[in-house]
């Protein structure tokens, strides 16, 4: 069992002084990552979503939970609202429920790599997150109010073009060998709940296999709480991703 949080609280509109950035311009990169959707468990009732693909779109809406410390659980369904698909995603291991053809798919973190060139590690990126490794710079300079941020791991190079202000990504370009183009992340429309902000608007160009993946968030549940689970569909065929 899975444990994720959920609580509820109102959803506002972020701003922050431009006197809160005039005593210094350099940013903790530590304050940047504490807006992490993964900082602490989240829970997001509803995503709307578009895959364009092949100039053909289709629309879905996710359920998605978030459990500490890398464990997402996502239901996609159909705007009538039955489920055609339950994904759990960890740090070595995905899993998808295909209800429609009754299959249960599984990868391994390198099969995934080799198939689409990137790693379940990489899937908070999606996000806006700002995942730092043992290299990453203390502070970074924020005199113009917004700043690029380069963060290489072993084999990603993942630009971070931050909103000073807000302390948020407002656009993520990622680099891979194993890719044939370099994904490009944009987020706008940031909301806020309690502390933590998030964007409302995602679009996520050239990742996997679709060419364009659109979603709207209404709005993010942050906290401890609810318990969630990923049960293998009884009798399913089972078929490994490589």
């Amino acid at each position: 069992m899975i444990v994720a949080g959920c609580s509820v609280k109102r959803t506002a509109l972020l701003s922050t002084r431009d006197s809160d950035l005039e005593s210094s311009v350099m940013l903790a990169v530590s304050d940047i990552a504490e807006l992490n959707f993964t900082a602490q468990p989240f829970f997001i009732p509803r995503a709307d979503i578009n895959i364009v693909n092949n100039n053909e779109s289709q629309r879905v809406m996710a359920i998605v939970r978030f459990a500490q410390p890398d464990s997402f659980l996502i239901s996609v369904r159909a705007f009538l609202g039955f489920e055609l698909a339950r994904i759990l995603i960890t740090s070595d291991t995905l899993l998808v429920n295909d209800r429609i053809n009754r299959t249960l798919y599984f990868a391994s973190n390198q099969n995934l790599k080799t198939r689409f060139g990137f790693d379940l590690m990489f899937f908070p990126v999606l996000l806006g997150d700002l995942i730092t490794g043992k290299h990453t710079l203390s502070e970074i300079n924020c005199s113009d109010k917004t700043t690029v941020f380069r963060e290489f791991g072993r084999e990603y190079i993942i630009n971070y073009f931050i909103d000073c202000t807000t302390k948020k990504c407002r656009r993520v370009t990622v680099e891979n060998q194993f890719m044939r183009d370099y994904i490009s992340i944009e987020f706008d429309d940031f909301g806020a709940e309690g502390k933590m902000i998030f964007p409302k608007h995602v679009k996520i160009n050239n990742f996997a296999n679709f060419d364009l993946l659109e979603m709207k968030i209404d709005r993010v549940e942050f906290g401890a709480g609810s318990a969630i689970e990923f049960i293998p569909g009884r009798n399913f065929e089972r078929v490994e991703i490589k």
